[in-house]
């Protein structure tokens, strides 16, 4: 019996789960600014991983709300804050201790999201793009939407985990009439 035995374990061993859960996760974040903002997986995978892509957006936001801070501080707008770190090559030293605070935990926040993640494109692809667009909206950034498609093989449900909707708005399949 399986008795206070927490999780799924989706048939695979905890290496596999944790790749599959960080592959997804991927897939999902380099999916965002393209006419389709979402993922077709298994019904049970979507479910699985969706808490953790949204703690990754959680801490994105985070991030980029610490960012912003710290822009404020220093005067001026988050893209002449990262001008000054890597144009004119401002040492960190330099800048007010209330940036510095800002700024350290702004990158707190980014080492957490790679520790998990442990891919530069699709943390850099949260925290410029994703990460602003939901600042202002306190969580739920994922939703799961069951198809009446079944996988080949096994006929399992499959799913489309996407996000949910800011600005433009992710794009709905084809709904048939």
């Amino acid at each position: 019996m399986r008795h206070k035995k927490a999780g799924k374990r989706l048939g695979r061993r905890k290496e596999e789960r944790i790749a599959l859960q960080r592959n997804l996760t991927r897939s999902l974040f380099k999916q965002f600014g393209t006419e389709r903002e979402f993922i077709l997986t298994t019904s049970t995978k979507a479910k699985w991983v969706k808490p953790f892509a949204e703690r990754c957006i959680t801490l994105g936001v985070k991030g980029y709300r610490e960012l912003r801070k710290a822009a404020d501080a220093n005067g001026g707008s988050i893209a002449d804050l990262k001008q000054q770190q890597t144009g004119d090559k401002k040492k960190f030293k330099d800048f007010s201790p209330k940036v510095r605070d800002h700024l350290s935990k702004s990158i707190h926040y980014r080492r957490q999201v790679v520790k998990h993640l442990r891919d530069p494109d699709a943390v850099r692809q949260l925290f410029d793009q994703i990460a602003e667009r939901y600042t202002e909206r306190p969580g739920g950034y994922l939703r799961v939407l069951k198809t009446t498609e079944r996988a080949l093989g096994d006929a399992s449900p499959r799913s489309l985990l996407g996000f949910v909707g800011g600005e433009e708005g992710p794009a709905k399949p084809a709904a048939e009439a």
